[in-house]
Order: C-alpha cells, then structure tokens, then sequence
C-alpha cells in the first residue's frame, strides 16, 4: 500500500507513465487509420469492378439480348479468373434462372443499381456476399457480385497483425518507460541526495555532473552546484564576520570600559569626566560606523536599490571625488591625478558608485604612502566601463589578494592604522550589484583597483 502511494506521488512515474500512455495512444491511432485504410480500400476495389462488370455486362444485354448476356457470363465463369469469389445471376421475366453459379437467395430488393451484402448460397455453400442487382426493361434481373470470405480473411489478417504488432509496442512502450523512469529517478536521486547531505551540514557536497552533459537536468545540476558554492561563501563569511565582530569590536568596547572604570577610580573631577565621556562617544561613534557600514553591505547584496538605477554620467562624479580629496592628497605630499576617454556611462545609483570610489581613494591615501601617485581613469568599450584607481605605495601581498574584499580582512601590517576592513567589502558589494566586477591587481610597485562595469 506504501508503495502504491510512493508511485501515486512520483512524478517520475507520472511522467513514465504518460510517456507509455501517449506512446501506446500513437500505436492504436496508427493502427486504427492502417486498418480502416487497407479494409476500405479493399472494400471500394470490389465494388468498383462489380459495378464495372455489371456495366458490361448490362451494354452486353442492350445491344444483343439475353442470348449474348449468357454467352458472356459463361465465359466469366469458365475463364479461371476470380474462381472462389465472383457471383453471377441471370433470371429472365418469369423469374427462372438462366445461368450463374448461385444455387439459392432470398427475395432480392426492388432498389435498382445498389450494392447490398446478402446471405446466399453459392455453388450449394452459404455465401457472405457484396451484389448488385439490376432489373431490366422487360423484367429480367441479373445479379454480380463478390463473395466476401478472401476480403474479410484477409482483413482478419491485417487485424491480427496490428494487434500482435500493438502487443509488441505496448511491451516496448512498457520497456521504454521502464528505462525513462529508471534514468530519470537515477539523476533525481543524485540530486536529492546531495541536498539532503548538504541539509546534513556537508556544504563541500555536490552534484556530479558529466562535462558533455548538456540536457536539462545537467543544466540544473550545475546551477543547484553554483548555488551550494554561494551558500558556502556565506557561510564562510557568515564565520568570519561572527569571529571577526567577536575579537575586533572587543577590544573598542574593552577600551571605552577601561576608561570609564578608571574615570570612577579616580577623584571625581569635571574636566576628566568629559574627557571620559568624548572618549567613549568618540569611540561608540566608531561602532556605530562599522554596524552602519555592515548594513550598507547588507543593502547592496539584496538589491533593493538596482530599481532607484538610471543613466550616469561619470566624468562629473570623478571630477567631485578628485576636487574633494585633492587637499588631503596635497597635504600628505601625494598627487592625486584623473584620466577620462570619452563620455562614459553607467546605469547605476549615483550615491553608491560614488561612494565605493571614495572608498577607493580613501584607502589609497591612507595605504599608498607619502609621495605616492594616486591615478583615477576610466574609459568605454563596446560593452563595458572601466573604472581603475592605482597607486605606487606598497601595495597589497600577492597571497592576501583574494582575501581583500572580505569583511573585517586587514593586512598585518595596516592593523596599527585606524580602521575596520569594510571599504573594499562595501566596494565589493556595490560593484555586484550593478552587475560589474571588482580585481584586485598588483601594479608593481603599488595596488591597481579595477571596477568593471556594464555601459548603459
């Protein structure tokens, strides 16, 4: 009962069984329309040489008379041709048989010219007969037909040759169903066993996909793979951010603690209680910018904001960004320097683009070093703009490069200078969702940032 359940609710056999059922509906059609076209085709032969016969016969009666008329039935019946089938009947005005091979009939019809199948007796045996009867002038009745026996054995035979033929696909149907469902399920099954394993826990499971595979199945199998791949980055970041948030947001709040507890320790004056209290402000201050910078993140990757897109133009924003940080450039002994080819565009939210470049800049003016030469350019191919921020300062080490978009991910060395790791994460995040892509490269010596994005 079980079973029949599990079968009831598979799609698989559903779809193995609409295969067979559609399958085997083909068969009787074909089967049906094969048998009605040899039976009727046989069926109009036969009546078209009756009444081709019977014409000639009749033309034979016209012009010379009974005489004649029996002459040339006699030479029908006695010519060897149609021996086990052909009918003929001659009766003059008084009803008396003049020649034919039927030995007995019942009353025949008034109608004139029309082919009737009737019961005879024909050379002493019954007889399924197709006849035409035709009553002449001067009240003779001749009758021509055929005897149905070959026509309707034959049509046996084709019956029984598309039914045996029908069998055989139907166990084929049967057959090929058996081995869609049995493929179908064996690809299901993977499948469903690697997210049940994944359910599990292991995030490394995947689906094992043929590289030729090009079908539907291995289509979704690669885009289910793709999915466990962005779930398990993640996650990872997912870890990272948790461990991050618990060692590096520790040690601002152990620090704002600190001051406080050696404010209360100390005897009470006005001067150190508001320098506690900016300490602690300033300090929370910075918290609150990391939480706020984590929500930017967190915005971006969902894309509530790809709606507010329009045309942007990015020579104004680049000349803003270089007008508003060319005095801190300068007062660190840097040149800050723009290059722009052409009139580049983007679909994008003007905010956020010109947020992730001064978050670009920012990190070169911080990292890059005094004396350093900070380049912003961009230029427009056929299809994309690209957007590049290179510095000569030290750079960032070839092994941290992939690493340097995550969140809260500082190098050794820059972990003595204020800061939280979340600039080329927002930068990052932004990029993605105006369906570009941000590298990192090493500019030898220095750091190249590269933003690709779409043109509009």
């Amino acid at each position: 009962m079980k079973t029949d359940s599990k079968l009831r609710h598979s799609i698989v056999f559903r779809l193995a069984l609409g295969y067979g059922l559609l399958f085997l509906f083909s068969i009787v059609i074909i089967s049906m329309v094969f048998y009605v076209g040899t039976a009727g085709l046989l069926a109009r032969n036969n009546d078209r040489q009756i009444v081709t016969i019977a014409h000639q016969l009749e033309q034979v009666h016209d012009r010379s008379g009974n005489a004649a008329l029996v002459q040339a039935i006699h030479t029908l019946l006695t010519d060897d041709k149609d021996v086990e089938t052909e009918v003929y009947l001659l009766l003059d005005s008084h009803s008396k048989k003049l020649i034919g091979n039927l030995t007995a009939w019942p009353t025949l019809p008034d109608a004139n010219d029309t082919l009737i199948k009737l019961q005879v007796q024909r050379l002493e045996r019954a007889s399924n007969s197709r006849l035409l009867v035709h009553r002449f002038d001067d009240g003779g009745l001749l009758v021509v037909g055929r005897d149905l026996q070959e026509q309707r054995q034959l049509e046996r035979t084709i019956l029984s040759a598309l039914v045996i033929g029908g069998l055989l696909g139907l166990l084929l149907a049967m057959l090929g169903a058996a081995l869609f469902r049995a493929q179908l399920q064996a690809r299901l099954a993977s499948i469903q066993q690697t997210t049940h394993d994944v359910s599990g826990g292991n995030l490394s499971r995947r689906i094992v996909v043929a590289v030729t595979a090009k079908d539907e199945l291995a289509n979704i199998a690669r885009d289910v793979n793709r999915m466990l791949d962005d779930i398990e980055r993640l996650m990872d970041i997912a870890r990272n951010v948790s461990n991050t948030i618990a060692h590096d947001l520790r040690t601002p709040l152990g620090r704002i603690r600190s001051a406080l507890e050696e404010t209360l320790q100390q005897p009470s004056e006005s001067q150190r209680w508001q320098s506690a209290a900016h300490y602690a402000i300033d300090e929370i201050d910075t918290l609150i910018g990391v939480f706020e910078k984590l929500l930017q993140i967190a915005e971006a990757e969902s894309g509530v904001r790809r709606q507010q897109f329009e045309r942007l133009p990015l020579r104004p924003v680049l000349n803003d960004l270089v007008e508003l940080y060319q005095p801190a450039a300068e007062a660190q002994g840097m040149q800050l320097s723009m290059d722009v080819e052409g009139d580049p565009a983007v679909l994008a939210d003007r905010d956020l683009i010109a947020n992730v470049l001064a978050n670009v800049l920012d990190n070169a003016l911080k990292y890059a070093g005094n004396g350093a030469h900070i380049r912003l350019s961009t230029r427009q191919d056929e299809h994309d703009v690209h957007i590049v921020v290179q510095d000569n300062g030290p750079g960032i080490p070839r092994e941290a490069m992939t690493r340097a978009t995550e969140r809260f991910f500082r190098v050794d060395d820059s972990r003595s200078q204020r800061g939280n790791g979340l600039g080329l994460s927002i930068a990052a995040a932004v990029v993605s969702l105006h369906r570009g892509e941000l590298t990192l490269e090493d500019a030898q010596p220095g750091l190249r940032v590269c933003m690709l994005l779409p043109k509009a």
